[in-house]
């Protein structure tokens, strides 16, 4: 029987769906329909309880992919993103300490950060992020504006 019709007008409507929310979530499970749909056609006496088992398993993977995707992040927005941004320190860096650094603006979300310095500053010190490491840890020094206060 031509149970992959069936499969491909669930991938249809997932797919319309995706269009009319844009959150990709529609997509994914359109491909997961689409995986007992090819299944089907290739062996035709196929049950439809194994069909249904193959959706669930591929919806499953499917979502688990969307999840991981949609989480990821591009460290090279990041560090672009964040580089420059100027903070406020929470608590007074030693150098190879982490602290935290308060932001005047979010950045994806977040607007207290890790961060690090090769110098000491004390606590409420004004500074400027200057490069981000690979365990999304900010490395900062003074503000060029503080120093030019002082001066």
């Amino acid at each position: 029987m031509g149970f992959y019709w069936i499969w491909l007008g669930v991938a249809a409507i997932f797919a319309i769906i995706e269009f009319c929310t844009v959150t990709f979530f529609g997509l994914w499970m359109a491909i997961a329909a689409l995986v007992p749909a090819i299944s089907s056609y290739l062996c035709p006496h196929l049950s439809v309880v194994m069909q249904l088992l193959i959706w669930a398993l591929s919806s499953l993977v499917c979502a688990f992919i969307w999840v991981k995707w949609i989480r990821s992040k591009p460290i090279v927005h990041i560090e672009s993103a964040i580089v420059g941004s100027e903070g406020i320190l929470a608590e007074a860096l030693e150098p190879g300490k982490i602290g935290t650094l308060l932001l005047s603006r979010p950045i994806q979300g977040k607007q207290e950060w890790m961060c690090c310095s090769d110098y000491s500053l004390a606590r409420q010190t004004r500074v400027t992020a200057i490069a981000i490491t690979e365990n999304d840890i900010v490395k900062v020094r003074a503000s060029s504006s503080l120093k030019e206060g002082i001066k």
